[in-house]
């Protein structure tokens, strides 16, 4: 086994300290997609608030502990502290059940679902029910592990916090965590203005296109894209699908059509070339806790079509056009007023980055702040 005391990877610079909180870094190293993405993204927001003295952050020390060195760098103002993972056992939730509880004094925040039983004094973001709610896109391990866990985590915690109303009802509808100690947070979109679509490397062809973000799980109901794509064609359009799966298994019956670009996992500078290129936007999933993709579509100006399913209402408002994520003809159709009625692209555009406004990771970080602050009040 190896050596897991902890190794410092920065010094805090908080002047006397009077509060102490824990950054669950289990996230360090995944890709800046998902969860991942609003861990990071919240804590770098988390950071630049501290760095402007923000009045919630007042005698509060603050640091991350993690199993490896982030691959992108650390934060500024909050410090990362190395908890090495051991290398034997090697099982899921070892290091976040076993080993970072030992090492947290005073309050915790777990950004990815999935927090320590052990500690009570913790805040839990728990994005979805996807396993209970789509079962089938996972795998037995993984429902189970989360089955066991999150009633668990969610009774024991101080606070949950979640992404949208309607998943905030989830967990409560399932026995999670009580509506009253769940608080909703969103997500942001600052991120995806960032990305700078001038250095994509994607080769764009003369005709037009829409895009779409495919995926292996069922939920994300990527067959629909490849059924439609002969009709895509027939409306002038190519359809450029991003994502790392099997296209020939996800397609089917209905195969590849020649006006189909299978473009694999993209950065983030190309999808922002996509977003700004496209004539819109495609995301027929049946399920999601927030649906961070219509915020990036949104966010560039890209006319959306969504599923009028779960969080995307409540996400998208009067932003998108909506098409039954079981109806091939209600996508053709939406897609079809896009392209062909005049003013209607333009008029989505503005909508969508007006819609946008209402997420920021800032007020999410501060959100975030003023529940540690709650918390600390709660326990002198």
């Amino acid at each position: 086994m190896r050596d897991s005391s902890p190794v410092l990877f920065a010094k805090a610079n908080v002047a006397g300290p009077t509060r102490t909180w824990t950054l669950n870094g289990d996230f360090i190293t995944l890709k800046p997609t998902g969860v991942a993405r609003y861990a990071w993204e919240t804590v770098w927001a988390m950071d630049a608030l501290l760095a402007e003295g923000h009045p919630s952050a007042a005698g509060l020390s603050i640091e991350i502990i993690a199993p490896y060195p982030p691959a992108t760098g650390a934060p500024r103002n909050i410090p990362l502290r190395i908890v090495p993972e051991f290398d034997r056992p090697r099982l899921p939730q070892v290091w976040s059940q076993i080993q970072l509880p030992r090492h947290v004094k005073g309050g915790l925040i777990s950004f990815c679902n999935l927090g320590p039983v052990a500690v009570r004094k913790q805040i839990v973001c728990i994005h979805d029910l996807h396993t209970k709610l789509m079962p089938e896109s996972y795998g037995r391990a993984f429902r189970l592990v989360h089955d066991v866990i999150l009633p668990f985590v969610g009774r024991r915690a101080s606070t949950v916090t979640t992404v949208s109303r309607f998943a905030a009802d989830t967990l409560a509808a399932h026995g999670v965590a009580p509506r009253e100690r769940v608080m909703v947070t969103y997500n942001g979109h600052e991120h995806a203005l960032r990305w700078q679509p001038e250095r994509g490397t994607i080769a764009i062809g003369p005709r037009p296109f829409v895009v779409t973000l495919g995926r292996d799980l069922p939920y994300k109901n990527t067959k629909l894209v490849f059924r439609i794509a002969d009709a895509l064609s027939a409306l002038g359009l190519d359809l450029y699908i991003t994502g790392a799966f099997d296209a020939v298994a996800i397609a089917g019956d209905a195969g590849i059509a020649p006006n189909v670009h299978l473009l694999g996992r993209v950065s983030d500078d190309d999808l922002a070339q996509l977003l700004r290129e496209a004539r819109c936007f495609l995301f027929p999933t049946r399920m999601e806790g927030f649906g961070l993709p219509a915020v990036e579509a949104m966010a560039w100006g890209c006319p959306l079509v969504v599923s009028p399913v779960a969080s995307l209402p409540e996400v998208c408002g009067d932003a998108a056009l909506y098409a039954d994520p079981e109806s091939d003809g209600a996508w053709i159709e939406a897609v079809r007023r896009i392209v062909t009625e005049p003013g209607l692209s333009e008029r989505m555009a503005c909508d969508g980055r007006a819609q946008v406004a209402r997420f920021s990771w800032r007020t999410i970080a501060e959100q975030y702040l003023m529940l540690m602050q709650k918390a600390d009040a709660v326990n002198l």
